[in-house]
């Protein structure tokens, strides 16, 4: 890869380190429900997933916002919104209501970016290079996780209020999308008109039946991981540890996370088709380390092993879905996966309550439960090597198909 796709690619992808801004404020939940007595600890909790509903929100106006406006100047809008939204809980603060708003508007400007990229990304990459910066956004994501949540830790640890100053850094941002990310067109009314006809009707039928079931492993695993990160915060504080260790101890494990991203590809050589699984066996492993220990080298564990868990199923399904969907057919399925990641975070404090499974400890243990049946599931049904071979079958047929034309 040269030195102008190196640029490119960087450029796209530090709008990634913006992804998972929104779990900074995971760290001072607990924090934030001691200014806030008299609201339900149900309801703080929602601070880590109401993002999601933004980010919902997002997903379900992308396509309209692809006729109205260049990918580039999504991107540029998506982190405008990030920044001024992130800004705003640092002056108005006074309402658990206002700050809840001011995280969905924060979603709103992630799920934007969050489908925009991938876009980004296939336009202007193919073949192993795409492979590889697909790896590389979830390093990208995982490096911004930790860089904000370590700054954000250390600025909210005597007032939480002070977390919030950590967004001024997508102003950053925003400068390098401007400068490294080219210009664009935006589509004619022809293109819009055939587009429209294509992504809402003949493309969602002809998507592969294995797409689907990738939506249902992306389904588990927002649940896996807004479990761990909304719950992490008050079971450490059951154990005595506040917001900044709690920040410090998740900063720390991103480096798992980071570690993974960008040594993928030497880990599908071992665990070659079933990286999906191995994530989710991560994933259990992660809250193991949290629930059952006091000790902060297992808790940095613990956050290395979600770390790990996000990259390789996270950096996998992406993959997947580029080897099931064409290049018409992409940005659609990508548009799916996240809508669906989208409603299983902010479905997740609220599924756990109608099970009457508690915040803390509780929430932990059935995590463990739902990543090891995950993990066995996806290893009993070599769902990978079936989505391989498939593909292969589909690429043959295609080009004897071709060969008889």
């Amino acid at each position: 890869m040269n030195k102008k796709k190196i640029s490119l690619a960087v450029g796209i992808l530090s709008m990634n380190l913006l992804l998972m801004s929104g779990t900074v404020v995971g760290a001072a939940i607990a924090a934030i429900s001691k200014s806030f007595p008299q609201e339900p600890i149900s309801k703080v909790q929602m601070l880590s997933s109401i993002p999601q509903l933004g980010q919902l929100a997002a997903t379900l106006v992308f396509t309209w916002l692809t006729y109205k406006l260049t990918r580039k100047n999504i991107g540029v809008v998506s982190v405008a919104i990030v920044a001024i939204s992130g800004l705003l809980p640092v002056f108005y603060n006074s309402s658990l209501n206002i700050i809840l708003a001011c995280m969905v508007a924060l979603g709103f400007g992630l799920g934007l970016i969050s489908n925009v990229g991938p876009v980004l990304l296939q336009e202007h990459f193919d073949g192993e290079e795409r492979a590889t910066v697909m790896g590389w956004a979830v390093g990208f994501n995982n490096l911004g996780m930790m860089g904000f949540t370590a700054i954000g830790g250390m600025l909210g640890s005597a007032n939480w209020k002070n977390l919030f100053w950590v967004y001024g850094a997508a102003i950053i941002i925003l400068l390098v999308v401007l400068v490294l990310v080219p210009k664009d067109r935006k589509l004619s009314e022809t293109e819009v008109s055939n587009q429209k006809n294509i992504s809402f009707g003949k493309t969602v039928k002809s998507l592969n039946g294995y797409v689907y079931v990738m939506l249902i492993v992306t389904f588990v695993t927002s649940l896996c991981l807004m479990i761990f990160l909304a719950n992490q915060s008050l079971l450490l504080a059951t154990k005595g540890n506040g917001t900044a260790y709690t920040a410090m101890v998740t900063a720390l494990g991103n480096v798992g996370g980071i570690c993974t991203a960008f040594g993928l590809k030497y880990i599908r050589k071992l665990t070659k088709t079933d990286t999906m699984a191995w994530g989710f066996v991560a994933f259990a492993l992660s809250y193991i380390c949290i629930v059952f220990f006091n000790n902060p080298v297992l808790h940095i564990a613990g956050n290395m092993f979600s770390g790990m868990g996000i990259v390789m199923v996270n950096a996998t399904i992406p993959y997947e879905l580029s080897i099931l969907a064409n290049h018409q057919q992409f940005p659609v399925a990508i548009a799916m996966n996240t809508l669906i990641a989208s409603v299983a975070g902010f479905l997740a404090p609220m599924l756990l309550a109608a099970t009457k499974i508690s915040a803390g400890a509780n929430s932990y243990i059935a995590g463990i439960v739902i990543s090891g049946i995950t993990a066995a599931v996806l290893l009993i049904t070599r769902l990978g090597s079936r989505i391989e071979k498939k593909s292969e079958q589909e690429t043959n047929k295609q080009l004897k198909e071709f060969q008889e034309a």
